[in-house]
């Protein structure tokens, strides 16, 4: 256990960067973070695929040096986020997705998922995930705030026809009316701590009511109200809800690096 001067470190696996200062990463790596995974995000409406195609770029140019020059390490995820579809040429952004994402150097595909549930957002999901197996990338995926367990079994009928691994899948915004389902599902578990998500002790009720698993805590920092320091406030209601170190880790860091190909 890390001593009272030394923060226990992790890894959150989705922050918007490019809404948040570089003072930000700062004081994350003060509290111990040792990287983030940089998503890609919806945007305030992007009318073509140019447009989503400068916020990738900009995500590679411009956050991931902002978040490395503050001693973090920088994973950097693309994908068509389902409430950042381009209002026109969707096609176009999907039949163009594989090059963009070498071109911008991406470390994984993501933030995909659905939101609304549309025919558009299924088919930009079903090649983000065709993209991440062509790849070889990790994928994060957004599950619906609306009716998350409908939400979540299109999403794995989706990956069930996909050519890749649900071991590669991190499936985010998970709550206890879907576990059960998600358990099944052989992909990493998100817990979002978020203030529109879940708080800090119900995250790690979740966690010391199930076991580590593949449970994997991040932030879902951005633009809304959000908590800068979700995961050492998580690890706090951790420790507070008599969870072992090595939990801890696992959730807050271990399984993150797993997920992104690491050994930790």
């Amino acid at each position: 256990m890390p001593d009272a001067l030394t923060p226990r470190p992790f890894i959150d696996p989705h922050v918007h960067a490019d809404s948040r200062s570089c003072e930000d990463f700062e004081r994350l790596a003060a509290a111990g973070c040792a990287g983030l995974v940089l998503v890609a995000g919806p945007g305030a409406g992007y009318r073509s695929p140019d447009s989503v195609l400068d916020h990738f770029r900009r995500l590679d140019t411009l956050d991931r040096g902002r978040v490395e020059r503050a001693g973090l390490r920088a994973w950097v995820a693309l994908g068509p986020h389902p409430a950042g579809l381009p209002e026109r040429d969707l096609d176009g952004l999907l039949a163009d997705l594989a090059e963009a994402l070498r071109a911008c150097h991406a470390d994984a595909v993501g933030e995909v998922g659905l939101s609304r549930g549309s025919p558009e957002e299924e088919r930009a999901l079903a090649r983000a995930f065709e993209v991440a197996g062509e790849l070889g990338l990790p994928c994060v995926v957004h599950t619906a705030v609306q009716d998350k367990r409908r939400s979540l079994e299109r999403i794995l009928a989706l990956l069930e026809r996909a050519p890749l691994e649900p071991g590669r899948v991190l499936l985010d915004h998970l709550d206890a009316s879907c576990l059960p389902l998600a358990f099944g599902s052989g992909c990493w578990l998100g817990l979002s701590v978020h203030p529109a998500k879940l708080s800090p002790a119900e995250a790690a009720a979740l966690v010391v009511q199930h076991g580590p698993r593949r449970f994997v805590l991040d932030s879902d920092l951005g633009a809304q109200p959000s908590n800068l320091f979700a995961l050492p406030a998580a690890m706090a209601a951790l420790e507070e809800a008599g969870a072992d170190d090595a939990t801890i880790r696992a959730v807050v860091h271990d399984h993150a690096l797993s997920f992104l190909g690491g050994t930790p």
